[in-house]
C-alpha cells in the first residue's frame, strides 16, 4: 500500500522535526508519522577528528539471508578521515571498514613495555625485545588465551560493515554472559577515575580488583585477609583464584543493580580495573572465566613512571592507603612494567591472529592503547572514542536483529526491541497494547521479506539492499543509525531513507523513535 507523494512529504516534515527534538532530549519518547518500511540494508560507522569522531563510507550488499551472516558481497568504498566532515559536540560517527585506527593498538608493542625505566633496583630500563624469554612467554600466554573471548560473540556484518554480534550476550538468552573490558595501566594512571566517568556516561559497572581486594582486606570474616594486605604492601600479586573468586561474585551481583541515576539497563559492560594483571592472572581467565563473562577487549592507559610517581604522592595526602607511599609505588611500576605489560602484549598477539584467522577480518577482541598522561579532560576525549567503539557492537547488534525479525514477519521480537511508546496515539496508553493489537501495528510499519519458493529458510531470497548508512553516538546511551532500504517486488522498485534512534534502558538497546523518507 503506497501512500501519496504529497502526503509523504508532509508527514516526513513532521516527523523529521519531532526527530530533531528526540534526538537531543535524553529519555524522551518522541511519537513520529509512520510509514510501512521497505526493505534494505547497509549501515556507515563512525570515526574520530578534532573534537569529535567521525568516519564516513560508503557500501552496498544485496541480502540473500537473514542479516548473521548476513548482508553478504556488494563493495565498499571508505573516504578518508579528515573528509567526514565535523560531527560536532560529543557525537561520533562511523562507516563500513576496519575499526578506526584510535580504536586500535596505537603504541607499537615494543615501545609499550619500555615506556618508562625501572625502579631504583634497577635502572637500567626494561626492554622486552632483548628479552628472548619473556618473547616466548608472550607467545605461548596468547597462544592458550586464544578462546578468552568465549564462545558467545561472533564477527558479523550489517551491509558492508563489520562488527561484532554480542546477541548472545543480552540478558533475555540462556548464557547470560556478562560484558567485560579489561582496564589495565601503572599505579596512578588515571584508571580509577577514567572508569568513573565511563560509568557515568556509559552505565557500566566498575569493578576495581584492587578495591575489591582492599574490601576483602578490611573484612575481618575474610579468610584472606592477611594474606592480601602481604601482597598489597609489597607490591606482590594476589593468587588468581581469590581475584576469580571476587569478581565473579561482585559481577553478579551487580548486574541487575539499578545504575546511580536509579535507571536500570539491561546490556552492561563491566569494566574490570588492573586484571589480569600477570600470565597467571590471564592463565585463570581463560580457564575459568569465559563461561560466565565474555572479555571484549582492553582499555591500557600508558604514562610513564615519573607522571605516576607525581600522581600516587599527591594522592597520598588523602587517600589513606597504605600502598600509596614512593616505594610500594616503584615496586608496583615494576610490577606492571615486568608481568603486566606482557599480558598487554599477549592480549594484542591474540587480536592479531583473530583478525588473520576471520575471513571479515574483525576480531572478537580490541586492545586500545590511550595516551593518559593528559588533563582528565584530554584523556576523557580518548576513552570515549575507544568506548563508542566497543559499544556500537551493541547497536548494530540491536538494529540488526530487528530487520531480521521485520524480514521474517517476526512480530514479537520485533516489538520487543522497540518502545511501544512510539506507535501510541495522544488518546492512547502503550502499557495496555496487547498481542494482536502489537502485530496489527507491526504489519501496518514492516513488510516481511520476499521468498524464493524453497522449504529452506536460509534459502530465502529477501529482495533487499541497504546502502549509504551511517551510526552516530549521541551518548553513551543514545544513538543513530541511518540507511538507505530498497525493496524490489514484483519487479518494481521502492527505496527510502530510514533512521532509528535507538536507547539504552532495562530491556537493553531499544528503538524509540523511526522514521522513513521516499529516495
Amino acid at each position: 500500500m503506497k501512500l501519496s507523494a504529497c502526503l509523504l512529504i508532509v508527514m516526513q516534515a513532521r516527523a523529521a522535526a519531532a526527530f530533531a527534538s528526540s534526538v537531543h532530549t535524553s529519555g524522551v519518547v518522541v511519537t513520529p508519522t509512520f510509514r510501512r518500511a521497505t526493505r534494505s540494508k547497509s549501515v556507515r560507522y563512525l570515526s574520530s577528528g578534532s573534537g569529535s569522531n567521525c568516519y564516513s563510507g560508503q557500501y552496498q550488499s544485496k541480502l540473500f539471508s537473514p542479516i548473521f551472516g548476513g548482508l553478504r558481497g556488494g563493495s565498499c568504498s571508505l573516504n578518508d578521515a579528515s573528509s567526514a566532515g565535523n560531527c560536532g559536540g560529543s557525537t561520533s560517527r562511523y562507516s563500513a571498514g576496519r575499526p578506526p585506527a584510535g580504536l586500535r593498538a596505537s603504541t607499537p608493542a615494543s615501545s609499550a613495555a619500555t615506556t618508562a625505566s625501572s625502579t631504583s633496583d634497577n635502572d637500567k630500563p626494561y626492554n622486552v625485545d632483548s628479552d628472548k624469554d619473556m618473547q616466548r612467554q608472550i607467545a605461548d600466554a596468547a597462544l592458550a588465551s586464544r578462546h578468552i573471548t568465549g564462545p558467545s560473540t561472533k564477527p558479523a556484518t550489517f551491509g558492508s560493515i563489520p562488527f561484532l554480534d554480542t546477541s548472545a550476550l543480552d540478558s533475555s538468552t540462556p548464557s547470560k554472559q556478562h560484558r567485560v573490558l579489561f582496564v589495565l595501566g601503572g599505579p596512578g594512571a588515571g584508571k580509577g577515575t577514567q572508569s568513573d566517568l565511563i560509568v557515568d556516561n556509559y552505565k557500566c559497572v566498575h569493578l576495581s580488583v584492587g578495591e575489591l581486594l582492599r574490601e576483602a582486606r578490611a573484612s575481618d570474616s575474610n579468610p584472606h585477609a592477611e594474606l592480601i594486605e602481604d601482597c598489597l604492601v609489597h607490591g606482590k600479586i594476589v593468587p588468581v583464584e581469590i581475584s576469580l573468586q571476587l569478581l565473579q561474585t561482585a559481577m553478579d551481583e551487580a548486574y541487575k543493580q539499578p545504575a546511580a541515576d536509579g535507571s536500570k539497563y539491561g546490556t552492561r559492560l563491566f569494566l574490570v580495573d588492573g586484571f589480569p594483571r600477570n600470565f597467571d592472572n590471564l592463565q585463570g581467565w581463560t580457564a575459568n572465566m569465559p563461561h560466565v563473562a565474555s572479555c571484549l577487549g582492553a582499555l591500557v592507559y600508558d604514562c610513564p613512571q615519573d607522571v605516576l610517581e607525581a600522581r600516587i604522592m599527591s594522592r597520598a595526602e588523602t587517600s589513606g592507603r597504605s600502598d600509596d607511599n614512593l616505594t610500594s609505588a616503584r615496586k608496583r611500576f615494576k610490577t606492571f612494567q615486568m608481568q603486566t605489560m606482557p599480558v598487554v602484549l599477549a592480549l594484542e598477539e591474540v587480536e592479531k591472529a583473530q583478525d588473520a584467522e576471520e575471513p571479515l577480518g574483525t576480531s572478537r577482541i580490541r586492545v586500545t592503547h590511550i595516551e593518559a598522561t593528559g588533563t582528565v579532560d584530554e584523556v576523557w576525549d580518548a576513552t570515549r572514542a575507544a568506548m563508542d567503539g566497543y559499544v556500537l557492537n551493541d547497536v548494530l547488534s540491536a538494529n540488526s536483529r530487528l530487520i531480521r525479525a521485520a524480514l521474517k514477519g517476526d512480530a514479537e521480537s520485533y516489538m520487543k526491541l522497540c518502545d511501544t511508546t512510539m506507535f501510541a496515539k495522544e488518546d492512547e496508553d502503550a502499557s495496555k497494547f496487547g498481542d494482536d493489537k502489537l502485530k496489527s501495528l507491526f504489519k501496518e510499519y514492516e513488510r516481511p521479506g520476499g521468498n524464493d519458493g524453497t522449504d529452506n529458510d536460509d534459502e530465502n531470497v529477501w529482495n533487499t539492499v541497504i546502502s549509504n548508512a551511517s551510526v552516530e553516538m549521541q551518548s553513551g546511551t543514545k544513538a543513530i543509525v541511518s540507511y538507505d532500504r530498497t525493496f524490489t517486488a514484483d519487479g518494481n522498485e521502492e527505496k527510502l531513507r530510514e533512521t532509528r534512534v535507538w536507547s539504552h534502558g532495562e530491556n537493553g538497546w531499544t528503538c524509540i523513535f523511526f522514521y522513513r523518507k521516499p529516495l
